[in-house]
């Protein structure tokens, strides 16, 4: 299987552009070797604006077989009939604990759905029905309603380990694209801060493959904390320091290169801290948020005039859907390239 190898640094870079050329095999992993980077492609580019090579992969790491939305609608009315149809949220799967979302009126067959799913989906060992993320900790709420009763796992995801509770921190396997992306967007000289940490699932493995100098990993919630501390541990990372507290209390000042904002919750209003940790006044912002569809570049604009109020020069380099978060409503992330006037 053909693979595409660039240096560390170039990536992402490297990663976009063959995105657009339709050439990316997202059937595949991309693998780090020895500080450089193998992305899969379906054919050789006949450019890239990076140097590279490529290489004929012997073992190629392939990603899981999905089922589908509509897949698991259609089994779930040999369970409650045409009431599937009801179900509007998606499902997933963080390592053997399948998660499911329901409308009220089927709370009362949950536990019926619930074993069904332990059918449809073999790997699953637990059934967690997840009713909402409460903010602005980023608590779930959350039941098993079949299977297996304990719920701490280890989830394993492009070399990066990740101990957790779903039924009692967040993580979402939908943001695996954005999690890919981050593995290789730094770079050794720089330092980064994780105003919103949660258990590492950004900054995990921005400091593994990118190995930047210092990462300064926030998360406000105890609970979560713990197992951001457990996480550092085991993937061995020196370069990470996890900080307890409000990130609008406890962030550095004059001290990133990169801020990484994966908060979708107001975020705009904790845009002057981040514009505070920026190294001499310049840097990189990663910023989510929730917007429509057709809202997705002019709400950049409004977030890059905001910061230009607050005395810094800033554009929008880039923006991507991440994932549906509901019915019309996005999550989406802007990368926001900031410089102080002053």
């Amino acid at each position: 299987m053909l693979a595409v190898v660039v240096e560390k640094q170039s990536a992402e870079r490297a990663r976009v552009e063959l995105l657009n050329l339709n050439l990316f095999d997202k059937s595949r992993y991309i693998i780090s070797k020895a500080g450089r980077v193998e992305i899969p492609v379906l054919s050789l580019p006949e450019k890239l604006g990076v140097n590279f090579t490529f290489v004929q992969q012997d073992k190629s790491v392939f990603k899981a077989h999905g089922l589908s939305f509509s897949e698991m609608k259609e089994y779930l009315k040999g369970v409650v009939g045409e009431k599937a149809e009801l179900i509007k949220g998606g499902w997933e799967m963080i390592g053997d604990v399948f998660i499911i979302s329901l409308p009220e009126e089927l709370y009362a067959e949950r536990e019926k759905i619930g074993r069904a799913m332990l059918d449809f989906h073999p790997r699953a060992k637990t059934v967690i029905l997840r009713k909402r993320i409460s903010e602005p900790l980023r608590k779930p709420e959350a039941q098993v309603i079949a299977g297996r009763k304990k719920t701490v796992i280890i989830h394993r995801e492009n070399g990066v380990i990740f101990k957790l509770n779903p039924l009692k921190v967040m993580f979402s396997a939908g943001n695996f694209s954005e999690r890919q992306r981050m593995a290789y967007i730094s770079s050794p000289e720089e330092r980064v801060l994780d105003m919103f940490s949660g258990i590492g699932q950004l900054c995990l493995p921005l400091a593994k493959y990118s190995s930047p100098e210092k990462v300064i990993a926030i998360e406000k919630r105890p609970e979560t904390f713990q197992f951001l501390k457990e996480n550092i541990k085991l993937n061995k990372l020196e370069n990470v320091e996890a900080r307890p507290g409000d990130n609008l209390e406890v962030s550095p000042v004059n001290f990133a290169d990169r801020v990484l904002m994966g908060y979708f919750f107001s975020p705009e209003n904790y845009l002057k801290t981040a514009l505070r940790a920026l190294r001499n006044g310049r840097g990189m912002l990663h910023f989510h948020a929730l917007v429509k569809k057709p809202e997705l570049k002019s709400y950049g604009d409004r977030v890059a005039e905001l910061i230009r109020k607050e005395g810094y020069e800033a554009k929008v380099n880039y923006n991507r859907i991440i994932k549906s978060y509901a019915p019309m409503v996005w999550h989406a992330v802007y990368d926001i390239e900031v410089r102080s006037e002053r």
